[in-house]
């Protein structure tokens, strides 16, 4: 048999298999999942062996010899790795930049109705990858992001849960730089809900609780300015009154600590960061999302910048700061969730570019289990949704990612070689 032949019959094997696969999940009606290696989120630990039961959106039943009811397909996976759903808690869905361009290209070249649609490709990447959940944390125009979660909500595209947070919340420059000075608050206010004063802070937060956001985002430190500890205090003060959590764009010790002594609930990126503070955030019972990059990672965003070949341990150097910061947090007892930040016009899809965030925590130390808590159990619990998303129980949504192979003992490989995505019980992607 030629070399030709030898591939086109191995591409007709792949082409019947995934379409058996489909076939055995079906459109209504109980089904049995046989998981190989099956990642329990809960316990954070990785068990062999186990059954997942599902009927309609939700899972029935988990274990080791389940009772099948009457007419149920059971679907064998036995060499495969079953996980929750994976959540990602820091995505900027309705943003692209290159590398080299200024934050606010995106916003002056392209139009709202653009970036809705690019932000529907976006999310079918992240179904892809395995992300059946995201927080969606502004640069988004004026609520876009909210426009966009309702059209995965009403089944008009497809994506995952989405959890929105509206226009930033920011001082006068919001996070642009190197704008022309008499165009500058114009541009900001296209993109972020800029604050002038404490009485304006706490109707900003109403204007977003009356849009349905999910949590409330600011930026504690823009590029050359910030809110005022007053400014953010009534932020988290109002927010809390309606039961919205907030979250801070916070990069140094000094603007951490500050939006710490405002009582928020969590820390965006926190790359410098000290030991007093890291446990300070712990006895606040305040959260960090470490935005890491992974080596791989590294290596996308150097080549796409400059156009060359890669320097690997000056690259490995470079983010050295950030393994010794995510290693002091897991020491202190730091609620650690996932999130990627991407956001970057890169060669990989963006949801793989988001998982190059598990594969960073992976690299700075973290063992296989505490990486996908940190994307599952501990992102659910962020996101006030325990027990319904981010773990595989009675009771929880059956958002379920079959990876092919083990990827307690091969992580990096295993985590990018999705074999199957469900979401609310149906397949999303195969």
């Amino acid at each position: 048999m030629s070399a030709m032949r030898k591939c086109f019959s191995t591409l007709i094997c792949l082409v019947l298999f995934s379409l058996a696969m489909i076939a055995q999940i079906p459109a209504s009606g109980p089904y049995l999942i046989k998981a190989g290696k099956f990642y329990d989120a809960e316990k954070n630990v990785f068990l062999k062996d186990q059954e997942i039961l599902v009927e309609g959106n939700s899972i029935k039943a988990v274990g080791s010899k389940l009772t099948i009811p009457k007419g149920t397909t059971v679907i064998n996976l036995s060499n495969a790795t079953v996980t929750p759903g994976l959540i990602d808690l820091h995505t900027h869905l309705l943003m692209s930049q290159r590398l080299e361009d200024n934050l606010a290209a995106d916003v002056l070249l392209h139009s709202s109705e653009y970036r809705v649609l690019r932000a529907a490709g976006y999310a079918q990447s992240y179904l892809q990858s395995g992300f059946t959940a995201i927080r969606d944390l502004g640069n988004s125009g004026q609520y876009l992001d909210l426009e966009v979660a309702a059209a995965i909500r009403r089944g008009f595209i497809p994506g995952p849960r989405m959890f929105t947070s509206g226009p930033i919340l920011s001082a006068m420059d919001g996070q642009f730089y190197q704008l022309p000075l008499k165009e500058q608050e114009k541009i900001t206010h296209l993109e972020y809900r800029v604050i002038n004063g404490v009485d304006d802070a706490v109707l900003a937060v109403k204007e977003h609780v009356n849009n349905q956001v999910d949590v409330i985002k600011m930026v504690a430190f823009g590029e050359r300015m910030g809110l005022t500890l007053d400014e953010m205090k009534a932020i988290v003060k109002t927010a809390h009154e309606y039961g919205k959590k907030v979250t801070a764009h916070a990069t140094t010790d000094n603007i951490i600590t500050q939006a710490l002594a405002a009582g928020v609930d969590g820390i965006e990126h926190g790359y410098y960061i000290t030991d007093s503070t890291l446990e300070k955030m712990v006895r606040q019972g305040v959260y960090l999302v470490p935005t890491d990059v992974s080596l791989q990672g590294g290596i996308e965003r150097e080549e796409a910048m400059h156009k060359k070949d890669h320097d690997t341990v000056e690259l490995k150097k470079m983010l050295q700061p950030l393994t010794d910061r995510l290693t002091k947090a897991r020491q202190k007892g730091v609620t650690i969730g996932a999130g990627s930040d991407a956001y970057f016009d890169l060669r990989i899809s963006r949801g793989d570019d988001a998982k190059q965030t598990l594969a960073a925590y992976f690299e700075e130390g973290m063992p296989a289990a505490d990486v996908l808590k940190t994307a599952t159990w501990n992102a659910a619990l962020i996101l006030g949704r325990k027990n319904d998303i981010g773990v595989l129980r009675p009771g929880a949504k059956a958002d379920i990612v079959v990876f092919n192979g083990d990827l307690e003992t091969n992580f990096k490989k295993v985590l990018f070689d999705v074999r199957l995505v469900i979401k609310d019980g149906k397949v999303v992607h195969q």
